[in-house]
């Protein structure tokens, strides 16, 4: 069984100088540990250079597979629907070198850097410019909360939150949506990320903005012909694609969406991040009450069978591993 951590658990963990006691563990029992770099980044932006140290030695050394990024499997579910509806918005000839070179670093470069140069990471501009993105995203999440309870809304069953166009809809994002029709919140969700994404990789030799999902899906769709017509891209989202071939986008708004029905923090960002990999594990452990809320609520009515997430309570054992073991043997 494959079992993936919270940057929580690691932390303890590394307190504990317990990786190796843990990987045995973990063997023992038939399980494998999966970790993705979100967790890695999330460990590199601790504030304490010797904890810092501890836990990315715990990760590093206890991890059997290193997960592509989010961005690299979310924009694979993106090409395989284009590929499936649309192959004419295909590229002639793939970039699989630059694709290469990308995944290579995610699995094995960054985490390299992490395991000696962890101090140089946690320093670097690209860090700083990660905790601007996420008090962006952290504003945005509490303006939307407000919308959802001024109108209302109930969001706890995910499939009754839709959407129709309203008065601050442009023109432009109701292209292609028929008139008066409402629409799975997802939709339009993931149409405006994506539209906003390709229309930053288009512009961004002059503003430097990031570009990874206009990297990652450019790979391989012409975004040029993709994004040729409003109309057609508007209805790609939101009539065409389907929640069962991209569960990692649902996710990713599933739990945008969840967590604005219970306390804003600024780990919600990055748990948004953690919850788009719950496809890549059987069982996720967290030592954190609310994303356990979270993250079941999104398993109980996501498209697809996903990995559950289950609560350490190391405060009830003796040290983080007696905690997970307990945990795991009741699976």
């Amino acid at each position: 069984m494959k079992i993936m951590l919270d940057n929580n658990v690691w932390s303890y963990l590394g307190d504990e100088r317990a990786g190796e006691r843990f990987t045995a563990l973990a063997h023992s029992l038939g399980h494998r540990v999966v970790t993705p770099p979100s967790v890695l980044l999330e460990v590199l932006d601790h504030p304490l250079s010797d904890r810092r140290a501890a836990i990315v030695e715990a990760i590093t050394t206890a991890t059997d597979e290193r997960l592509r990024s989010e961005a690299d499997r979310e924009s694979a579910e993106v090409i395989s629907e284009v590929r499936r509806l649309h192959p004419e918005w295909m590229r002639a000839v793939p970039d699989t070198g630059r694709e290469a070179t990308w995944r290579t670093y995610w699995t094995k470069r960054f985490w390299r850097e992490a395991a000696k140069h962890h101090d140089r990471l946690h320093d670097a501009e690209p860090a700083r410019r990660t905790a601007r993105t996420v008090q962006f995203l952290v504003d945005n999440q509490k303006e939307q909360r407000e919308r959802w309870r001024e109108a209302n809304f109930d969001l706890r069953d995910l499939s009754q939150i839709t959407f129709s166009p309203s008065d601050e809809t442009t023109a432009e994002q109701q292209a292609g949506w028929a008139p008066g029709e409402r629409i799975a919140a997802w939709r339009p969700y993931n149409q405006e990320v994506y539209w906003r994404a390709f229309a930053t990789g288009r512009r961004s030799v002059l503003t430097h903005e990031d570009t990874t999902y206009a990297d990652w899906v450019g790979a391989r769709v012409d975004l040029r012909a993709m994004c040729a017509s409003r109309e057609a891209f508007n209805r790609f989202w939101l009539y065409e694609v389907e929640p069962a071939y991209m569960p990692r986008n649902w996710i990713r708004w599933a739990a945008d969406t969840v967590q604005a029905d219970m306390k804003v923090t600024n780990g919600n960002p990055i748990d948004v991040q953690h919850a788009s990999y719950l496809p890549d594990c059987e069982v996720f452990l967290t030592a954190d009450k609310n994303f356990l809320r979270v993250l079941d609520r999104i398993a109980q009515q996501a498209p697809v069978s996903i990995g559950r997430a289950h609560r350490v309570a190391p405060a009830a054992h003796d040290g983080i591993v007696k905690a997970i073991e307990a945990t795991l043997r009741t699976l």
